[in-house]
Parts: C-alpha cells; sequence; structure tokens
C-alpha cells in the first residue's frame, strides 16, 4: 500500500473512531416506575482532565444549551473521552460544523438540553401544586452522563415517583436518594 493510500485509510479510521455512536445510558439501575436511581456518590457530571478539554466541554455545554431541541448534555467518560449527545440529524450537523479542539465522539440520545432543563425547572414547583412528597426534593441538576434531569430526594416517595414518571417521560428522570440531602 502505498502511503497515500495508508494516510487515507488512517484518517476514515480516526473518524469513524471520532464519530462512534454510544448508548444514550450507561447506568441501568431502575425503579419499578423506569425511572434511573443513581447511587449516592456516582459520578454524573464527570470533570475534564484538561485545559483543552474543560474549553471543549465548556463550548460543548454552550452549544447544547443554545440548541437544546437538537443536542442533549455532553460530558466525559472515565476514559478522559468527551461524548456529545445528539437528538435530531440537525445536532449531527451542528456537532460535526463545531470546531471541537479534542477528541470526542458522539451518542443518540432522546431528550434535548432544553427539555431536561424543563424539567428540572418544573419538579421545583411542585410543592406549591401540592404533589404528596415534593418537599423532599432538595437538588435538581443536569445528569450528563446519562442525559437526564436528576432529582435529588432526602427519601423515597413511591407517590412523588408515580407522580415524576406519569407527568415526564421515565427515560429522561433520574433520582438520587439521599437522605442527608447534602449530594
Amino acid at each position: 500500500m502505498d502511503g497515500r493510500r495508508l494516510v487515507a485509510v488512517i484518517g476514515i479510521a480516526l473518524t469513524i473512531l471520532a464519530c462512534d455512536v454510544s448508548p444514550a445510558s450507561p447506568s441501568a439501575n431502575l425503579e419499578s416506575s423506569g425511572i434511573l436511581l443513581v447511587g449516592v456518590g456516582e459520578q454524573v457530571q464527570g470533570g475534564p482532565a484538561t485545559e483543552a478539554q474543560k474549553v471543549a466541554h465548556s463550548d460543548a455545554l454552550v452549544l447544547a444549551e443554545a440548541n437544546g431541541t437538537d443536542l442533549g448534555y455532553p460530558w466525559v467518560d472515565p476514559s478522559g473521552m468527551l461524548v456529545l449527545s445528539v437528538v435530531t440529524p440537525r445536532g449531527r450537523e451542528l456537532v460535526q460544523a463545531a470546531r471541537i479542539g479534542v477528541p470526542f465522539r458522539v451518542r443518540d440520545v432522546r431528550h434535548g438540553a432544553g427539555e431536561l432543563r424543563h424539567i428540572q425547572d418544573d419538579v421545583t414547583f411542585l410543592g406549591s401544586r401540592g404533589v404528596p412528597g415534593a418537599e423532599l426534593i432538595y437538588m435538581t441538576v443536569p445528569d450528563y452522563r446519562d442525559n437526564r434531569a436528576l432529582i435529588g430526594l432526602r427519601s423515597k416517595s413511591q407517590p412523588l415517583l408515580d407522580y415524576l414518571a406519569a407527568h415526564y417521560p421515565v427515560d429522561a428522570l433520574a433520582v438520587r436518594i439521599d437522605q442527608s440531602g447534602v449530594s
């Protein structure tokens, strides 16, 4: 094989690796309602290791928030790879057009950052709506790893979990039960 062909083959291989599609959710601990349960101490917002990764992750998050219908949350997987979440073909185009300065891979997800942010915000008003168990909610944050809205509860409330499952897509929700209410 001549040098040009070898370079072309390597370039194609690197492009394929950079655009690898991964499963949307690395976790599988589901509550009976179908809501993902995240253990106390489980890392769902892994931090970038290098300055270049920090910049790329920040840029990807800004892009996701600006295009919340087309893109989900970015995250850095345990190997240190930046993972970009796409919801729509337009989201894939946005990722391809972005100048990501670090190695990355792409995963297909069902929910965009805008929808997940809306869920996080909406859940904060459940107490004022009289939803049973809503007083147990102590936080709502992004679950970058699973591309979900993470809801922190001080203890398990089946009526609250049932309400959440009935009013939001269960595959957009994750719950962490932490009696200390600080995780």
